[in-house]
C-alpha cells in the first residue's frame, strides 16, 4: 500500500530548484539595482550636505560684515547723541545766561542812571 504523503522522485525537484535559481538571480540584481540607488542617494546626500556648509559659510561672512556695520552704525549713532546733548546743554546754558544778562545790563543802566541823577 502506497501512502500518499511519499515524496516524489528528485528528478521532480528540478524545475522548482531552476525557479529558485531564476528568482535568486532576480533578487541578486534587484539587490545590485538598489545598492546602486543607496550609493547614488549617499552622493546626493553627501552633495547636499556640502552644499549646505558653502550657504553656512556665506551666511556667516554677510552677517559678520552686517554685524561690523551695525557696530559701526551703533558707533555713530552714539556719537551724534553725544554732540547732540552737547548743543543741547551749550544752548540751555545761553538760555540760561542771556535773561542774567539781561538784568545785570538793566541794573548797570539802573545805577548809571541814578549815578547821572546824583550828579545832575
Amino acid at each position: 500500500m502506497e501512502s500518499s504523503s511519499r515524496i516524489p522522485p528528485s528528478h521532480s525537484h528540478a524545475p522548482q530548484f531552476e525557479s529558485l535559481e531564476a528568482s535568486f538571480g532576480e533578487i541578486k540584481k534587484e539587490q545590485k539595482k538598489l545598492g546602486q540607488q543607496l550609493e547614488k542617494l549617499s552622493l546626493d546626500m553627501k552633495t547636499g550636505f556640502d552644499d549646505i556648509k558653502q550657504l553656512f559659510i556665506a551666511h556667516d561672512e554677510r552677517f559678520n560684515l552686517l554685524d561690523k556695520d551695525v557696530r559701526l552704525l551703533k558707533h555713530q549713532v552714539n556719537n551724534s547723541i553725544h554732540m547732540a546733548s552737547e548743543v543741547i546743554q551749550t544752548t540751555v546754558n545761553d538760555l540760561k545766561s542771556s535773561p542774567q544778562d539781561v538784568v545785570n545790563a538793566t541794573e548797570l543802566s539802573l545805577d548809571v542812571d541814578r549815578k547821572l541823577r546824583l550828579l545832575s
